[in-house]
């Protein structure tokens, strides 16, 4: 079961929306100099299933979109916990998208998301503010994605 270790409102991880961030535990990747080691323990943290419907609830009204910062575990499991949670915000109107870390293009079952980030973080290459980063943002359009990376780059002189 997904874990997570905290949440709160952002407006620089999706362009244009109030995103409500909840921070998955478990992450599988292993990105050097990891802005957020703290996720890689899948035991840290309180079960999202507990949580998720109040803390939906208490945001709803701010947030526009909810992004879940990681995928846990990557297990079948975890990802079919994901795409409940993408249809309860879808329920209460809000966008959701996925912040999956991994090097792959969207995948199937992530079409559930309106967004998803891919894409290991490297040092080297920059965050997905710069425009040499290997990391892709996708916005779904239909049964597509297309990439939209390009939003960030205008939101800093990176």
């Amino acid at each position: 079961m997904i874990r997570y270790i905290e949440f709160g409102i952002s407006h620089q991880e999706v362009p244009g929306e109030a995103a409500l961030c909840i921070y998955i535990s478990g992450c599988q990747n292993d990105c050097e100099n990891c802005h957020y080691p703290e996720l890689k323990d899948p035991h840290e943290g309180l079960l999202l299933s507990d949580h998720y419907a109040d803390i939906l609830d208490l945001y709803c009204q701010q947030a526009s979109c909810v992004c879940f910062m990681g995928e846990g575990d990557g297990s079948e499991e975890s990802r079919k916990e994901l795409m409940v949670c993408a249809r309860m915000a879808k329920d209460r109107n809000l966008r959701s998208c996925l912040y999956c870390g991994r090097d792959v293009d969207p995948e199937d079952w992530m079409k559930i998301f309106g967004y998803v980030k891919t894409g290991s973080f490297m040092e080297g290459l920059g965050d997905i503010y710069s425009k040499t980063t290997n990391q892709r943002f996708y916005k779904r359009s239909g049964n597509d994605f297309m990439d939209v990376t390009y939003l960030f780059w205008n939101l800093t002189d990176g």
